[in-house]
């Protein structure tokens, strides 16, 4: 029987990426020479990136959970048939 890896790394790895996210601009804001208006810019910037990035990811999680659901589906249709031919 084929073992199945059931581990998923997404909701950690977008925690991780929000944390950085958050520490970046915080630093940005504290040591970086613009004006409020540049700062403000880059501050914006960078979350259209983040969430350019989260929806990247979450389209890729609805692609693999898909795949993963067919996969299952044709799998308890072989079984269906073995069963029913017992």
């Amino acid at each position: 029987m084929q073992k199945v890896d059931t581990s998923c790394n997404t909701g950690s790895g977008a925690l991780f990426f929000l944390a950085g996210l958050g520490a970046g601009t915080a630093l940005a804001v504290l040591l970086a020479p613009r004006s409020g208006a540049a700062t403000r810019r880059l501050i914006s910037r960078k979350v259209e990136e983040g969430e350019d990035w989260m929806k990247e990811k979450a389209a890729e999680a609805q692609d693999y959970v898909s795949s993963q659901g067919e996969r299952l589906g044709d799998r308890i249709k072989d079984v269906a048939e073995v069963i029913g031919r017992s």
